[in-house]
C-alpha cells in the first residue's frame, strides 16, 4: 500500500523550504485554512495546496484526500523541527534522519500489522522511549500514520484533537501502535502561527472538561505541567470492558 505525505499548516509559508529539508521531499500536499494561505504557500514553493478551513476541517480532509486514493495518509505538522534516530540506550544518539527515511523503515511492518493507526512517543527524550514499539499509548499528533479508515478528527474540538484520536482507535480499531525508534522534536509553542495564534488557557481547560465528558477516566491531569493531560496507561483495557459513546 503506497502513502501520500499531508502536512496541515496555517500562516507558516515562510517554514515551507526548511519543512521540505525535514521531510526529505517537496512532494508534499499542504492543507491550508484558506486562499489566502494556498497563494502564500506556493509563492514559496509548495507544489500542491488545498484550502481546507479550520484545523480538524483540514486533519479530516487530508484522511478523506488519501482515503479516496486507498493510500496511507501521513499527516504532519509544520512544528516539526527534526528526527533523532533512538538506540534505546536512553542516551541521545545526535544522528538525525529525514520523515522519509523514518517512513520507508516503519511502513513495511505497519502495513502487515494489524492496527490502523501508528506514530511516535510525544516526547524526545530518549529516556522515556526504551521499546522498539509500545501498543495503546498515546501518539502525539504532529506524525501520524493512518490506513483508510472511516474514523475521523472531531470536529468539535480546537486542541488536544490526537488524544482523542488514539482513543477512538482504542475503542473501535483494536488499538493503535507507536514506534519509538524515532524521536520527534517539536517548536509547538514557540512557533507562529498554527494553533499557537488561538491558544488560551480557558480553550486549554475547555477542551480538557470535554474530553474528561467524553472518555471519563481514560484521560488524566498532569499534575506536573498545567493544561496538559495525560492517558490513562489502562486505556485500552477500559474502552473494550465499558461502553464509550462517540460523538
Amino acid at each position: 500500500m503506497e502513502y501520500i505525505i499531508t502536512c496541515i499548516s496555517h500562516n507558516r509559508h515562510e517554514n515551507i523550504q526548511k519543512f521540505f529539508d525535514v521531510v526529505g521531499t517537496n512532494k508534499i500536499t499542504f492543507f491550508v485554512k484558506d486562499q489566502t494561505d494556498v497563494e502564500n504557500y506556493k509563492l514559496n514553493g509548495a507544489l500542491t495546496v488545498v484550502a481546507s478551513g479550520s484545523l480538524m476541517d483540514s486533519r479530516n480532509a487530508a484522511l478523506d484526500y488519501c482515503f479516496k486514493q486507498g493510500k496511507i495518509c501521513i499527516e504532519l505538522s509544520d512544528d516539526l523541527e527534526n528526527i533523532m534516530v533512538n538506540d534505546f540506550t536512553g542516551k541521545r544518539t545526535k544522528k538525525y534522519v529525514t520523515v522519509k527515511k523514518v517512513l520507508d523503515d516503519i511502513i513495511p511492518s505497519f502495513i502487515e500489522s494489524k492496527y490502523k493507526l501508528a506514530g511516535f512517543p510525544p516526547t524526545n527524550n530518549p529516556f522515556f522511549a526504551l521499546n522498539e514499539f509500545d501498543l495503546n499509548k498515546f501518539i502525539v499528533g504532529d506524525f501520524l500514520i493512518i490506513k483508510p479508515t472511516e474514523l475521523r478528527f472531531d470536529t468539535n474540538m480546537r486542541l488536544k484533537e490526537d488524544y482523542d484520536f488514539c482513543l477512538q482507535f482504542m475503542k473501535e480499531k483494536g488499538g493503535c501502535i507507536r514506534y519509538g525508534k524515532y524521536l520527534m522534536s517539536f517548536k509547538h509553542y514557540s512557533n507562529k502561527g498554527g494553533a499557537v495564534s488561538y491558544r488560551t488557557e480557558q480553550l486549554e481547560q475547555t477542551t480538557i472538561n470535554y474530553l474528561i465528558e467524553k472518555w471519563g477516566e481514560c484521560i488524566k491531569l498532569n499534575t506536573k505541567r498545567p493544561n496538559e493531560i495525560l492517558l490513562n496507561k489502562n486505556s485500552f483495557k477500559i474502552l473494550n470492558s465499558k461502553q464509550i459513546n462517540l460523538f
